[in-house]
C-alpha cells in the first residue's frame, strides 16, 4: 500500500512520499545554501522545520540540517538516516496535513 501525503504531486513524479532526496540548495531570495527534501515540485527547508526530528538519533544532532553541505548528516550513518526517512515520511503524510503550513 502506497503511502498518502498533504502535499499534492501526479502518479508519475519522481518524488513521491517514498522517495524523499536530500539536496542542498538556495533560492532567489535567500541564497544561503541549506538542506532539503524533494517532495513533488516542492523543496522542505530543513533548517526551517521545526519538531520533525525528534527520535532518540537525531534529535541530538538536530544542527546537521542547519549546515550548508550534508557532510555532517551523512556521517551519522544509515540508522539516522532511516530515522529521518521515517521522521520525514511522517511529517509529510496526509494524517498530519496540518504541518502543511508549518514549512
Amino acid at each position: 500500500m502506497s503511502k498518502a501525503s498533504f502535499v499534492d504531486y501526479s502518479p508519475e513524479c519522481d518524488f513521491p512520499i517514498e522517495n524523499l532526496p536530500y539536496g542542498v540548495f538556495s533560492t532567489k531570495d535567500d541564497e544561503t545554501p541549506r538542506i532539503g527534501v524533494a517532495i513533488g515540485d516542492l523543496i522542505l527547508d530543513l533548517k526551517k522545520t521545526n519538531g520533525v526530528f525528534e527520535g532518540p538519533l537525531l534529535k541530538p544532532k538536530i544542527d546537521v540540517f542547519k549546515q550548508t553541505t550534508l557532510n555532517d548528516f551523512m556521517a551519522l550513518g544509515k540508522p539516522s538516516w532511516t530515522e529521518a526517512r521515517q521522521s520525514l515520511q511522517s511529517y509529510l503524510s496526509k494524517a498530519n496535513s496540518a504541518n502543511r503550513n508549518k514549512g
